[in-house]
């Protein structure tokens, strides 16, 4: 009977052993569960934080990319209108000259014409400033000019700008193109007041025109 009690004591404390074995076990795997699953979230939030820097960096190489066509495309489609604009510019100013160039051609055959001629040769005597000078002009245009218009445009280049000067007409072998055309005694010197030439050095004023009529702005 004594026996049985102190076996009985004994598995009651080998019960005991077993059992804080088996809860230092469970303990120790819970352990190792919960740094696992530690490691686990610090592993899957270091690469969901990776996978948000590549979005991040994606993101900001996208827009620099984005940024840099739209900037090019802005920039050659600015190329682009400016081209157009010059083109549409030129295009008008030569057409204006055309039309100019036609309408004085016309005035040649009108009575008032022999004042143009006054002022053309008068503008070129003062822009040749020499003493004496011989004048051409078109093959239309050279019987308008008598010694009376060239005595007038004398007169007219002395009170001007107070020097004399003498102006003859050639002989034959009128120039091509309407306007006229001074040459200072010697051949060394000449002034081309032809049409053609005149429009030419307007042809700046005409594209200001052209711009401002175009666009509505002012130009100093």
């Amino acid at each position: 009977m004594e026996l049985s009690l102190k076996e009985a004591n004994g598995d009651v404390h080998t019960e005991r052993i077993v059992a804080g074995i088996f809860a230092d076990a469970d303990a120790e795997a819970a352990r190792m569960v919960a740094e696992a699953e530690s490691a686990s979230a610090a592993t899957m939030a270091s690469a969901r934080e990776q996978v948000l820097a590549i979005e991040r960096d994606s993101k900001a190489k996208t827009d620099a990319q984005v940024a840099t066509i739209a900037a090019d495309s802005k920039a050659k489609a600015a190329i682009e209108r400016r081209k157009n604009s010059l083109l549409l510019q030129e295009s008008l100013s030569r057409e204006i000259v055309e039309r100019a160039t036609r309408v004085i051609a016309d005035e040649v055959r009108k009575g008032g014409y022999r004042e143009v001629l006054r002022g053309l040769l008068t503008e070129a005597a003062i822009g040749l400033s020499v003493e004496a000078a011989s004048v051409n002009a078109s093959m239309e245009e050279l019987p308008l000019i008598d010694d009376a218009l060239l005595r007038q445009v004398e007169a007219d280049v002395l009170k001007a700008t107070g020097k004399p000067t003498r102006l003859s007409k050639v002989a034959g072998d009128p120039r091509v193109g309407q306007g006229v055309y001074l040459v200072a005694e010697g051949g060394r010197l000449a002034y081309d007041n032809g049409i053609a030439t005149r429009l030419e050095r307007e042809r700046t004023e005409i594209r200001k025109r052209i711009y401002q009529a175009l666009f509505d702005s002012r130009i100093a």
